[in-house]
């Protein structure tokens, strides 16, 4: 099993931030749980706006669509800047909402058995939840499957491990991270049944 996780921070991937150091105590649970895991941070890449399904080379978009749709699992980390979620995170929500309407080998959407999750570090800033919501929102309209409690959220900034503010790592890291494990292997054993969830269009289906 793969999981993709996604660093949305608008800073550079040299600098330390709260959502990088909450997405590897993620990560370090899905290594533990032998899930092959792949971070991806996002500032580090040139990424063209725009929702379409038309890869080209003039981006590095090719390279994270791949590791995408090779993943089981897709994990959403952000900040929150000016109560919402990260640019970053709207700008590949909306490149995947140019292949909503591409089917599998079943017929379904490419999304189908796939699990999301988002982790936001508020920061203080408030609004995390309102863009944990987003989030959910939008993985559901592509086909992605969420568990209970699909998103971790943390409300202080995180500048001492030992202190009590890093309690959401147990409460809510963790507790996010196993339920999108725990769904993603019900889905490999139990897949979405094709009869009502098929896409009723004429593209030819990508090679997944």
């Amino acid at each position: 099993m793969k999981a993709v996780l996604l660093n949305c921070s608008l800073e550079k991937g040299t600098k330390e931030t709260d959502t990088e150091k909450l997405l590897h105590e993620s990560a370090q649970i899905f290594q533990r749980e032998e899930i092959d895991v792949e971070r991806i941070h996002l500032r580090d890449f040139h990424i063209n706006f725009g929702i379409t399904d038309q890869l080209d080379n003039e981006d590095d978009w090719p390279f994270v669509f791949e590791k995408i749709l090779g993943a089981d699992i897709l994990l959403l980390a952000t900040p929150i800047a000016m109560g919402d979620k990260s640019s970053l995170a709207s700008l590949i929500l909306e490149r995947l909402q140019g292949y909503h309407q591409l089917k599998n080998r079943k017929g379904q959407g490419i999304f189908y058995n796939k699990v999301g999750g988002a982790i936001v570090a508020d920061g203080g800033d408030g609004g995390a939840r309102l863009a944990a919501q987003s989030i959910h929102y939008r993985l559901s309209m592509l086909g992605y499957t969420l568990p209970p409690h699909a998103s971790a959220i943390c409300n202080e900034k995180l500048e001492n491990p030992a202190q009590s503010d890093w309690d959401c790592i147990e409460e809510e890291v963790v507790r996010m991270t196993y339920n999108v494990i725990h769904f993603a292997e019900l889905l490999h054993f139990n897949p979405i049944p094709v009869i009502g969830n098929k896409v009723d269009d004429k593209k030819v289906p990508p090679k997944v």
